[in-house]
């Protein structure tokens, strides 16, 4: 990192461009073996640093009401599509409805892998 020193506060240049932070997306999946294997959930993975907290304190502290709340962010916000269906061959909404109709050991292991990949650097 370089940083140039300055002796007074400058505003940018007219010329400076912005920059825009990128966001990244990942598809999330399970190893062989898991129980959830074959599962892909297409997953925005930067958020805002307080959606991030909030899904990584979900649990035994959590409240039923902070529970639901963040799970139905994670599904509004976070989710953009999934192969997810139901017993009956039906696709589940990729949004809080359909995050909220998971069973919660699925819903765990699906912020888990979130939290997981989100957590790593932007590095490529």
């Amino acid at each position: 990192m370089v940083v140039e020193k300055r002796s007074r506060p400058t505003s940018l240049s007219r010329h400076s461009q912005p920059f825009i932070v990128p966001r990244r997306q990942a598809i999330l999946t399970f190893p062989d073996g898991h129980d959830y294997e074959g599962a892909e959930i297409n997953a925005r993975l930067d958020v805002d640093v307080r959606t991030f907290f909030e899904l990584q304190n979900i649990g035994e502290d959590s409240t039923a009401g902070e529970t639901k709340t963040a799970f139905e962010r994670f599904g509004n916000e976070i989710v953009k599509s999934w192969n997810l269906c139901d017993d009956d061959g039906e696709n589940i909404t990729p949004d809080a409805d359909g995050f909220l109709s998971l069973p919660p050991a699925v819903c765990i292991a699906i912020i888990g892998a979130w939290a997981e990949a989100a957590g790593t650097s932007g590095e490529n």
